[in-house]
């Protein structure tokens, strides 16, 4: 893990950034009540879902009902990660070593879960896009599924010998952040040695020979490895803040296919096919703003744009809103080649 930290030492920036992630889930409490939150939402997929013929009834149904519950599940994760910064604000504050080094364990943990279970929706999204085939798309949910319900459900492998049934493997998890954090084993590693009931833990509260020494020193003895452990508190809120909301965006994109599956003329074979990045009008000006016309849904019209721009080559250096009119936003970019303008759907929410 990098470190980015700003001019605080460490126990002051852990604090600043842990108070900052409880403070930025306080809207999501409105979630608390999670049936009551999702009525609309599910009623209204409902609707629509009851008027598809099958198999595309199905498949519906059952994409829908991933999404739900891969998002009930990652709140679940974000609540987990909540408490923990509360956990660790106390531990910092009350200059508990040892709960210090219990809670930013399970903090990476619970942050790795997190990054897995995104991972697996955005596969089920990469699976789904451009197949038509039945079989490959129930696959697709299948596995997806299976991954969800053991996220939740999960027991230890000492109590099961059913794979579908035990709980995600931290290392499995620590694989998927892997790939955005490439030290993340090295840092695992280090903070299990110090939350171990082994020598690593025992130096948190003595001077490190047996026998002899003292007893709950004070923080200088071992102020490296403490100073340690709250960077990688602060490293992780950071990478919650800076990454989060781009993994909580697969649920959008869900959503998306979902809304895919009610279009006239949507069937298996072509409900999740890709359109091709063509678009009508120049990109010159606000009246001949490059415009997607045949795009299905808001967000196919977005992705359409961003394919459009690396498919020509355009280098972007800068994007700026070039107002709202009619219900569509107009998107201005300064390129290598000059300026281009987008027209796209607003976004019903």
């Amino acid at each position: 893990m990098a470190d980015n930290q700003p001019d605080y030492n460490a126990a002051e920036a852990a604090t600043i950034l842990l108070k900052d992630y409880r403070e930025r889930r306080q809207p999501f409490h409105g979630l608390d009540d999670y049936d009551k939150a999702m009525t609309h939402m599910r009623n209204t997929a409902s609707a629509k879902i009851e008027k598809l013929d099958e198999p595309l009834k199905t498949i519906a149904t059952r994409l829908f009902s991933t999404t739900d519950k891969g998002f009930f599940l990652f709140q679940v994760c974000e609540w987990k990660l909540d408490y923990l910064a509360e956990a660790l604000i106390h531990a910092i504050d009350a200059k508990n070593p040892l709960a210090l080094a219990i809670n930013t364990r399970a903090l990476v943990e619970h942050l790795a879960a997190l990054v897995a279970i995104a991972e697996e929706l955005e596969q089920l999204e990469s699976s789904l896009r451009g197949q038509g085939q039945e079989k490959d798309i129930n696959d697709a949910l299948r596995k997806a599924e299976k991954f969800i319900h053991r996220g939740f459900y999960g027991k230890s492998p000492k109590l099961t010998n059913d794979k579908n049934e035990q709980a995600l493997h931290v290392n499995d998890c620590l694989k998927a952040l892997k790939k955005e954090v490439v030290d993340i084993e090295e840092v695992y590693d280090f903070l299990c040695e110090y939350a171990h009931p082994n020598h690593g833990s025992n130096i948190l509260v003595s001077t490190g020979q047996l026998g002899s020494g003292r007893l709950n020193p004070p923080e200088e003895f071992h102020r490296e490895t403490l100073e340690c452990l709250r960077r990688y508190c602060s490293l992780s809120m950071l990478f919650l803040r800076k990454r989060g909301i781009q993994h909580a965006s697969v649920f959008i994109r869900l959503q998306d296919l979902l809304e895919l599956c009610f279009r006239r003329g949507a069937k298996v074979t072509n409900v999740f096919s890709i359109k091709a990045p063509k678009p009508e009008g120049d990109g010159k000006s606000r009246d001949t703003a490059f415009f997607f016309l045949k795009a299905r849904t808001d967000m196919e019209a977005i992705k359409l744009g961003y394919e459009f721009l690396e498919k020509e080559g355009y280098k972007v250096e800068k994007r700026e809103n070039g107002g709202v009119t009619d219900g569509f936003i107009y998107d201005v970019y300064t390129t290598d080649k000059g300026t281009i303008w987008f027209k796209v759907p607003r976004m019903k929410l």
